[in-house]
């Protein structure tokens, strides 16, 4: 596990309190966890590592220290330092300059810039965290330009499609092809696969200013495009049209529409060619084809462009970081070098949902770099001079994509990173394959990934070398029940084989069925997704992973729960998990993002199907509480039309017209009203006399149309309590005392689930949940941190809002054990707590509990209420949410063998021996 920040945060406290120019940068690399073997020869000067001169420190891939006299600019320093040859050529994560007075850093990966006093910069200690291990939240910025040429392709597409009659498939489909065509020119054209500018400065020089002839334009352009150099037909085409090299008969070959063009889309055409699209990454292909296509067909197929930082989250603990560290074993030794070479153009990514693949595209881009990384240090240890050019080919990429275009725009997307990595290729080393005729692309296959085997596209079993790998990987489709087609449905029935199981999971958990039937028993397939977050929460838990892990399959890394941003035009707003599968054992990599958004690795033994280190446990609902006896119930239901709920003009108005109704008359509270403060209120008629309700007209005309509502009813429940229409038609109200409530849907921004303790004289509605006869004790421990997080990782989601649930929630959750002393402490705060409510008449619980609002007091009554319901559990404070459901989970799994045990064995069969 990464270092503790508590401790970085102290070692910086010291080191920059009263820093020693001649120790301070030692200090600084104890504090962020350098190896003091490390420290000690960079103090002694003998370390061969420090890559710097002078008194400066340099470690390859890490940092480059330098301390200044007093008085020197320290930006000026840094920027000089930043664009320095030992800097690139060292791959440099921080430069760092200092006077002592002051100090100004640059985080060359992130491209941010922090400048500080030096007293101050303890309090910045996170800036640094990716040298201990905690990496910051967003790893890969996205690059403005893409954004850019994305919006201005969209405006392109809305111009074209005002003026173009589009109302069929084809004609979409026509436009798409267009569209990919007209993307890989501009790129052309900015790269050296054209001349500089050469298909925009034609637009400009010999089209008209109305657009007109622009479409005569772009046939001619794709027709000589399709046209080897010495074919006969180019010799009849205009001049400027010969001079565009023959690209490949496959990107250029059918004949389709081309749109018409106006004076609008002719010069946003233009300013698209303007643009630099050198600076464009293949993988903006997904962002266009996100921001174009139609809205209803985006949400039928659940289409989500992932960003390059969500992508590298995949990626990275998937095969990245492995190679490279198998790099790092072998930079001295050559044959190691080489064999690892071999390595990687024997290894192969398969994207079966690869949309217009981003996935593809950015694996195959951060192969080359680390392939020619492997080369350039190959050249430094090798005696003999030779050259080695790339081996790895497109065809180790395979996908699988439903959509025509999607699919073209894919294998267009390889195509354009194989030319953008050949580039950086001949800039670093002199030489590189020749950019056109294009070569064969990937595998993309367009068809139904559902339907399609596996091992017919990327057949791991048939002609494979035994110590090839396949990586599975990609962003499945999102869809829930509620989204899918009617075929999508049946897709499920058919994996899932029943009703129950595919009705209650989400679309791209067929993604993780598949993949973990294509890597049972092969120690050579690993696969990661993106996906849902429910996938890991409340009832999808026990339909999915048990027949997962029932393969053999267990859960190698895991990104838990974060919002997922794009750069696409029309963002989609979900919450995500990453998670890694495989069959190897050895450690496993759970990564969880703190409130401050830093990423943080904890290695475990296992990691369970809600993200949590531990073993592969199910929380299966339970109709009664594990360990307590208080049950919860649903709140009280009227199914009364309306006419036992009031208004609060609707009651006084009552009450004005016959005072008596005032006893009749209770508040009630639905999730709305407890959260948001609002009032209304019901006829709570239970124990009234056939003789008073007759005293009381307008409350008896209410109770008659009650039982007019529920005869009307389809529902047999609804007809039968026609027979007591003054009374809900489902009633948990307690009596007398107190009893807890719960809102059943809460908004997952809340550090706590907002917990009402009510008495009798206010009933709760069926949008609550209610504990009966539950006291204080009950409600600080419910309230708590611990049951809070056992709350987000077992309970389902509506949307992003957690759904609690009595079942899944409260009967699973394993409460601790008190003494008399410790009931009455936990008593005293969650008072506390209550008390502290009051304090604040103005604001609502949906307020008091919004994390920008909390106020003060009442955080810290919670924090001091969390500590004495964590000593419940265990004396030692808990590190985190992750250990507290580390803890919570072994003591679940504890209870349940606990309660299995105590379960009379079931009789055999007469003539049956049992072995054990």
């Amino acid at each position: 596990m990464a270092i503790s920040q508590a401790r970085i945060i102290e070692s910086m406290e010291q080191a920059c309190s009263n820093p020693n120019p001649d120790e301070f940068i030692f200090s600084f690399l104890d504090a962020y966890g350098f190896p003091k073997s490390t420290i000690t020869r960079l103090r002694n000067g003998d370390d061969s590592r420090n890559v710097a001169s002078g008194n400066d420190i340099g470690l390859k891939k890490k940092l480059y220290f330098r301390s200044v006299p007093e008085g020197t600019d320290l930006n000026a320093e840094a920027d000089s330092l930043k664009a320095s040859e030992v800097v690139s050529r060292n791959d440099i994560r921080f430069v760092i300059v200092t006077d002592f007075k002051s100090l100004v850093a640059f985080d060359l990966k992130a491209e941010e810039r922090l400048e500080t006093s030096m007293d101050e910069l303890d309090k910045q200690y996170a800036f640094f965290l990716p040298l201990a291990g905690y990496e910051k939240a967003v790893m890969y910025s996205e690059h403005p330009a893409d954004v850019k040429a994305s919006e201005k392709m969209g405006r392109l597409f809305d111009l074209i499609r005002e003026r173009n009659d589009l109302s069929k498939p084809e004609d979409i489909h026509a436009l798409n092809v267009f569209l990919t065509r007209l993307l890989f020119c501009f790129y052309a054209e900015d790269t050296g696969i054209f001349d500089q500018g050469q298909m925009t400065s034609a637009i400009q020089s010999t089209t008209s200013e109305d657009g007109s002839d622009v479409d005569q334009f772009f046939t001619d352009l794709f027709t000589v495009l399709n046209l080897e150099d010495k074919a006969p037909e180019r010799e009849s085409m205009a001049a400027h049209f010969q001079k565009f090299p023959y690209v490949n008969g496959g990107l250029f070959e059918k004949d389709e529409p081309i749109p018409e063009f106006g004076r609008k889309a002719r010069r946003l055409l233009i300013d698209c060619g303007n643009m630099d699209w050198s600076e464009i990454n293949p993988d903006i292909f997904g962002s266009m084809f996100q921001a174009v296509i139609d809205e209803e067909q985006r949400g039928n197929l659940g289409q989500h462009y992932t960003s390059v930082s969500n992508i590298m989250k995949v990626i990275q603990p998937l095969f990245l970081d492995k190679l490279y560290a198998e790099l790092e074993k072998s930079r001295e030794n050559e044959r190691k070098l080489k064999e690892l070479l071999l390595r990687l153009q024997n290894l192969h990514i398969f994207d079966p949902a690869c949309g217009s693949g981003n996935f593809l595209i950015i694996a195959y881009k951060e192969l080359r770099k680390l392939e020619m990384e492997v080369i350039d240090t190959l050249n430094t240890v090798s005696d003999q001079t030779e050259m080695y050019y790339s081996g790895i080919k497109l065809s180790q990429f395979y996908g699988i994509e439903i959509d025509d275009f999607a699919h073209e725009v894919a294998i267009l997307s390889l195509w354009l990173a194989e030319h953008q990595m050949n580039m950086a290729f001949k800039e670093k080393f002199g030489y590189a394959d020749a950019d056109l005729p294009l070569r064969d692309s990937g595998n993309i296959i367009c068809g139904n990934s559902l339907k399609i085997d596996w091992q017919e596209v990327c057949p791991f079993l048939c002609s494979r070398k035994i110590d090839s790998e396949v990586y599975i990987c990609g962003n499945p489709p999102f869809l829930g029940y509620n989204s899918r087609s009617s075929e999508q449905q049946d897709e499920m029935r058919l994996l899932f084989g029943d009703k129950q199981s595919y009705k209650k999971l989400d679309y791209v958990s067929s993604w993780f069925l598949l993949a973990s039937k294509y890597i049972a028993n092969n120690e050579s397939i690993f696969a990661a997704f993106v996906a849902t977050s429910s996938i890991c929460q409340g009832m999808q838990v026990p339909f999915l992973w048990p027949r997962i892990f029932g393969l053999g399959v267990n859960i190698s890394f895991a990104y838990s729960n974060f919002a997922w941003e794009n750069a696409a035009r029309n963002k989609a707003a979900v919450n995500v998990v990453v998670i890694g599968l495989g069959v190897s054992k050895g450690k496993k990599r759970l990564f969880c993002l703190s409130k401050e958004g830093v990423w943080s690795e904890e290695l475990t033994e296992s990691i369970n199907a809600y993200l949590v280190g531990g073993s592969s446990i199910i929380v299966n609902n339970r109709s009664k509480p594990i360990n307590k006896n208080i049950e919860m119930q649903y709140g009280s239901m009227p199914n009364d039309g309306g006419n036992l709920l009031l208004s609060p003009t609707e009651k006084n108005d009552l009450i004005s017209e016959d005072p008596e109704t005032a006893h009749w008359v209770k508040p009630i509270l639905g999730a709305q009203e407890f959260l948001n403060g609002k009032k209304r209120y019901c006829l709570w008629l239970k124990g009234i006399t056939e003789e008073e309700l007759n005293q009381l007209p307008s409350v008896k005309a209410r109770v008659e149309n009650v039982r007019s509502v529920r005869l009307a009813s389809k529902s047999p429940g609804a007809n039968k309590a026609a027979a007591t229409p003054h009374l809900f038609w489902f009633a948990s109200h307690p009596d007398k005392g107190t009893y807890l409530l719960v809102p059943k849907v809460s908004s997952e921004r809340r550090p706590y689930v907002p917990i009402g303790l009510l008495d009798s004289s206010t009933v709760s509605s069926d949008a609550n949940l209610i504990v009966p006869n539950a006291g204080v004790f009950e409600f600080g421990v419910l309230t708590s941190e611990m049951h809070n997080d056992w709350m987000r990782a077992v309970a389902g989601r509506l949307e992003s809002r957690y759904r609690y649930s009595a079942t899944l929630v409260y009967n699973t959750f394993p409460w601790p054990e008190a003494n008399d002393q410790q009931r009455k402490k936990i008593e005293e705060l969650a008072e506390e707590v209550l008390l502290l409510r009051e304090d604040y008449p103005d604001k609502s619980l949906s307020k008091l509990y919004d994390p920008k609002e909390m106020p003060e007091p009442l955080r810290e009554a919670h924090k001091a209420l969390d500590r004495a319901v964590e000593k419940l559990y265990r004396e030692k404070p808990f590190r985190d949410a992750t250990e507290r459901l580390e803890h919570l989970f072994a003591l679940y799994e504890k209870l349940i063998a606990e309660e299995k045990a105590k379960k009379p064995a079931k009789k055999q069969p007469k003539g049956v021996i049992d072995n054990g």
